[in-house]
């Protein structure tokens, strides 16, 4: 599977590139290369380590009525119940 950048490393990656560009067409390549090699360093940082950046919120079921809820709920919205996890 091929490594694909998440948006919070494209979004970092191309604020930093277009400071880096700006160096080159100033003159300036020491900064200019400084900041591509801070670019690299940004991204990767910003590499998820094991976990999804849209994570899935499961919900838990009344065993009274059967409505959903969220799982940290101690009680269902409809009826009242405690929520068994």
């Amino acid at each position: 599977m091929p490594w694909r950048p998440t948006s919070k490393q494209w979004m970092a990656f191309l604020a930093i590139a277009v400071f880096a560009v700006l160096s080159f067409l100033a003159g300036s390549y020491l900064m200019g290369s400084l900041l591509l090699a801070a670019a690299v360093v940004v991204v990767w940082l910003l590499q998820p380590r094991g976990k999804p950046e849209n994570m899935v919120v499961r919900s838990v079921t009344c065993s009274k009525c059967g409505a959903a809820a969220e799982p940290h709920w101690a009680r269902c919205p409809k009826c009242g119940e405690p929520l068994k996890k």
